[in-house]
């Protein structure tokens, strides 16, 4: 398997899935936490990684290999040897040099800063690629934690939009480089 990408932040290892790790998520927890160096975790993965995404990260990073690090990402505690939680972008930058980011913790990792640690580690590598020119995200309108984290990682909020069929509306946040996390 080829090393993964990697970055550290103060408190956090994070690890950009390639094409096997996606793979062995699905299909061999105990070898996808093995292969991550990591002790089992029996509640992975976090609310926001349901199947579909992890079948959808599994296909874009197959059809594309050489992507990795434009999807998810895993958070890991080195201290602890756990996963805590995991983020990432919806692709690579688009035409406009925009990406998209989105990230779920595990409920016991939770109000401790380390969604926003992780969060702008990724701003920072992102921003490492000169492709990048923003970042956006969008959320529920009833996810006040997670409209928390974007703030203190140096989002704003945009508009707002409708999604009558599934019952919320959702905001969404924009990031630029100049504006500093707080």
């Amino acid at each position: 398997m080829p090393k993964p990408i990697e970055i550290a932040s103060p408190r956090l290892r994070l690890v950009a899935l390639n094409a096997e790790l996606a793979a062995l998520q699905l299909e061999d927890s105990l070898a996808f936490f093995k292969a991550l160096g990591v002790d089992p975790e029996p509640t992975w993965p976090p609310e926001l990684m349901d199947l579909a995404t992890m079948e959808w990260t599994r296909d874009q990073l197959a059809a594309h290999p050489g992507e990795s690090g434009w999807y998810s990402w895993v958070y890991i505690s080195p201290v602890m040897n756990r996963l805590l939680g995991t983020g990432g972008f919806k692709g690579a930058p688009d035409a406009d040099g925009i990406v998209e980011i989105g990230y779920s913790m595990l409920i016991s990792y939770r109000e401790q800063g380390l969604a926003t640690e992780g969060v702008v580690a990724l701003l920072d590598w992102a921003y490492a690629h000169d492709r990048v020119k923003s970042v956006v995200a969008h959320t529920r309108d009833d996810r006040d934690a997670s409209h928390r984290v974007l703030e203190k990682a140096g989002f704003v909020e945009g508009e707002t939009r409708q999604e009558p069929d599934e019952g919320f509306d959702v905001i969404a946040w924009h990031h630029t480089p100049n504006r500093q996390a707080a």
